[in-house]
């Protein structure tokens, strides 16, 4: 955490002073300095945003460096939050430096103090916040901003985990999907980051005003580009590993504590360690969706085990799925309500089928004895 927050305010810092020696401070002053400053730490952020969620690279790193006093493996999505946190923070300051300062100075500025700027901004001084916001960067950036701002809403603890009491119109706005599609809107501002970034007023040769060297050119795909390229890779690893890590399901418990047991095959050559976790998707539910369960088997093993409970939206379904499956195939059953089927014990060819992704690497399994 201290690290990624010097580096962050160095970056801010770094840019702060280089836009000091611009042309444009003569006019906007620190408002375009603060406004650039934020913009570089967004860069930042919005490229290492991606690397906790590519879990394929976490658990090689976990298990082939020592990185671990540095790279927060044990704690990803909570960092993955506070960089989101980071994001928004950059983008308020972005956003209201140039929306509440540098242009309302350039609205209000004297002839003489604009005729310098003509040639980055317009001969004809602008009159309005309208002939900023038409521009590309202008709208741009609003997009991005809605956009965000969406993501950022359903993905709420009250939003994601459906605690809110809203009209069952407006259910559809709550719960794990409303979360998990609305984070794919950010292809989206990715894409209008790196447009945004290289049409900027202040990338217009500004650098012909000063003898002072500067970076005058957009850098943002250099932020992006590693991050960018490396988390669809790790998508697309987990496409191919489902389809190779294909599963038949040996034995199915639904009980009343709303627990969903899972017995499966184990792949050929699927090997794991004891607190690893697997990704589980099931078609019946979602064709998207993708949820991660520990593996509650041991690796000696001949089968794989995951116990579910149900507390969001898609693993409820899950479990409603196959309790219905189960009831019309004459289940073992007890006086307790349990629900429960094995290979041997009927056809039950007809449950749902499920595709799974991993192992991946997870806290618990780092241990050295056990009590």
């Amino acid at each position: 955490m201290r690290l990624w927050l010097s580096v962050c305010v160095g970056l801010f810092t770094w840019k702060f002073i280089e836009y000091k020696h611009w042309a444009v401070f003569e006019l906007m002053g620190y408002c375009v300095t603060t406004a650039k400053g934020a913009a570089e730490t967004l860069k930042f952020n919005m490229a290492l945003i991606l690397l906790p969620v590519c879990r394929n690279t976490i658990t090689w790193l976990r298990s082939n460096t020592k990185l671990g006093w540095v790279v927060p493996y044990d704690d990803n999505i909570n960092f993955h939050k506070v960089i989101a946190l980071g994001i928004a923070i950059g983008v308020g300051i972005h956003a209201l430096a140039h929306l509440t300062c540098d242009f309302p100075r350039i609205l209000h500025a004297t002839h003489q103090e604009y005729e310098p700027l003509q040639r980055f901004f317009d001969e004809e001084q602008p009159d309005n916040y309208w002939w900023f916001l038409r521009g590309t960067d202008g709208w741009t950036g609003i997009v991005m901003v809605v956009l965000m701002d969406v993501a950022y809403t359903l993905a709420q603890p009250w939003f994601r985990r459906n605690q809110l009491n809203l009209p069952q119109i407006l259910k559809r706005l709550t719960g794990f999907n409303a979360f998990w599609y609305s984070h794919h809107l950010f292809v989206i501002v990715y894409v209008l980051f790196i447009v945004h970034g290289y049409y900027l007023y202040s990338y217009k040769k500004w650098y012909k005003k000063t003898d002072i060297p500067c970076v005058c050119y957009p850098q943002t795909w250099m932020y992006l580009a590693v991050p960018v390229l490396l988390y669809p890779c790790e998508r697309l690893i987990r496409v191919f590993r489902s389809k190779y890590n294909t599963v038949r399901i040996l034995k199915v418990a639904v009980h009343t504590g709303n627990v969903l047991a899972l017995h499966m095959s184990k792949p050929q050559g699927f090997e794991y360690t004891s607190g690893q976790y697997i990704f589980v998707k099931s078609s019946a539910v979602s064709q998207f969706e993708w949820h991660p369960f520990s593996i509650t088997s041991a690796p000696s093993d001949d089968y794989i085990s995951v116990h579910i409970r149900t507390l969001g939206d898609w693993t409820t379904q899950l479990k409603s799925v196959f309790a219905w499956v189960l009831s019309r195939q004459a289940p073992s059953s007890n006086q307790s309500g349990l629900l429960r089927a094995d290979i041997g014990q009927g056809d039950i060819t007809r449950l749902p089928r499920l595709l799974i992704d991993g192992p991946y690497g997870a806290s618990s399994q780092d241990y050295k004895n056990i009590m």
